[in-house]
């Protein structure tokens, strides 16, 4: 593992139920200074306690243990600086999770009304479709309170005998089938998806009459997760799904990997372990060079996906209910107009770089103050830009490329050989760095000059030298900044209790 997911881990482990937990009160400065200094200490039991305990404590921490970063000790500078990025990430995940909070209040009000309310009230997109014959005549009568969002639309949808509509057919064969690799004993040919991508996380809150099925959910601030459970009596096996919805605010929003259970209890209190499940190929014989192979593979990261499954196995008695089932999911969520990387004293940063909160990093090679004083620099991004292609294209090293859908390039020339894909071109000024004065202003983009794009193994490199102009009234350059959208996953958690199992 390498130190940005070993960073990650930490952070999404700091971060589980941050947005509902009270955090203790801030211990005395100096019980935090004297566990800082016991990061630097020879024995490893000792640091690792002091850690513990500085993670106990948690962001209520953050402020004095800046105070205490710059310390001569090298090590005690780096557990320190894990622990600030961990509690900064703590905070972001808070952000992120934190519920829009509304008041519903609707008396005798129609099905209709009561749904447009709540839009109105909110600001997101809701739409009622369907066949509403058995709620044309309700009057919802309801005062919810200050609460969130996903609550107050579940108050209402039980009031209202509504649900919110999922494609259930698609559910279930894209969670049996997900993608299939085609390819023979030359390699991978193409990839196949069945069925089409997911219903997505984004767009408008779709609801319709519910009939007689009945909604398991787990609120976690702005997501809300909803459980269906089937029996596969044969095997003795029980498949939980899990279908997450989200705030439309979370743009491009995506559930990535497989559930991860903390807890599983029948109503005899039973511990029911996960099934392991190894994708198979279907090959009966050698395969020649020009024969095919179709094999399923796991689910990754895809636009949009919002479910998540996994096996149980039963007992010895099949259970008739889960008294209780604990665990979480991770969700990928684009951060808008983040902060990704910057470099301060610019003019003599030359050869200095930049590790991104993406990962990756931006290098200033060269800077040049001209008489005019316009400032040249000379930039190297690596594994900042995003993916021009999108998730639809995978590139490799020897020439080869898988495409899943249509691909538009706008603007520059692209070349496609044994190095991966290269494009030449003006490019995207969005995606290049800024030139702040000491005032925060910035400077103007003068010209752009030897743009070009990398594209390698999914791995990006952009190099650009880039010509700021100063504006009337600007001070000296002072920092390099480059802002975009941030990728970041956080922790879902969800609880359910007394689960009646079918």
């Amino acid at each position: 593992m390498n130190a940005r997911s070993s960073i990650l881990a930490f952070s999404i482990c700091l971060a589980l139920n941050s947005w509902a937990l009270a955090q203790a009160p801030t211990p005395e400065p100096a019980r935090i200074e004297a566990l800082v200094r016991k990061l630097g200490s020879s024995s490893y039991a000792q640091r690792e306690e002091a850690r513990r305990e500085l993670q106990a404590i948690g962001t209520p921490a953050l402020d004095q243990v800046r105070k205490l970063s710059k310390s001569t000790d090298a090590e005690i500078s780096r557990r320190v600086a894990e622990l600030i990025r961990g509690f900064e990430e703590q905070l972001l995940t808070k952000q992120v999770l934190a519920p829009k909070e509304v008041h519903l209040k609707l008396k005798d009000a129609s099905v209709q009304q009561a749904v447009a309310e709540l839009a109105n009230i909110s600001g997101y997109p809701i739409q009622l479709q369907g066949d509403l014959t058995k709620v044309t005549n309700k009057k919802i009568t309801l005062d919810t309170g200050k609460i969130s969002f996903w609550q107050a639309f579940d108050q209402l949808c039980t009031q209202a005998g509504l649900m919110e509509r999922v494609d259930q057919a698609s559910l279930a064969q894209g969670v049996a089938d997900t993608n299939r690799v085609l390819g023979g004993r030359g390699g991978i040919r193409r990839i196949q998806q069945f069925p089409p991508p997911y219903p997505g996380l984004t767009g408008p809150i779709i609801v319709t009459n519910r009939n007689d099925e009945k909604s398991m959910v787990s609120h976690a601030g702005a997501v809300r997760t909803e459980l269906r459970i089937s029996r596969d009596a044969a095997a003795k096996e029980l498949s939980l799904l899990f279908i997450l919805s989200v705030e439309p605010r979370l743009q491009n929003s995506a559930v990535v990997g497989s559930p991860v259970l903390e807890k599983i209890l029948d109503e005899r209190s039973q511990k029911l372990s996960v099934a392991l499940e190894h994708p198979k190929a279907n090959v009966k014989t050698p395969l020649h060079a020009d024969e095919m192979m179709d094999m399923p593979i796991p689910m990754m990261s895809q636009p949009g996906r919002r479910v998540a499954q996994i096996r149980v196995k039963e007992g010895p008695d099949a259970a008739r209910q889960l008294n209780e089932l604990t665990g979480k999911l991770a969700l990928q969520v684009d951060l808008q107009n983040e902060l990704l990387a910057r470099i301060d004293n610019l003019l003599s940063a030359a050869g200095k770089s930049a590790t991104g909160a993406n990962g990756g990093t931006m290098k200033v090679n060269s800077i040049t103050k001209r008489p005019s004083g316009e400032v040249e620099v000379q930039v190297s991004i690596d594994n900042m830009s995003p993916n021009p292609f999108g998730g639809n294209i995978i590139v490799n090293g020897n020439g080869g490329v898988i495409i899943r859908g249509n691909v538009v390039i706008n603007g520059g020339g692209m070349v496609i050989g044994p190095n991966g894909v290269r494009i030449n071109g003006t490019g995207n000024n969005g995606d290049l760095p800024d030139l702040l004065d000491a005032k925060g202003q910035k400077f103007r983009v003068a010209n752009l000059l030897n743009d070009s794009f990398n594209f390698v193994n999914g791995s990006t490199t952009r190099n650009a030298t880039i010509v700021f102009a100063p504006n009337p009234g600007q001070v000296e350059p002072r920092e390099l900044v480059l802002l975009g959208t941030r990728n970041y996953t956080i922790s879902v958690p969800f609880r359910f209790e007394k689960i009646q199992i079918p």
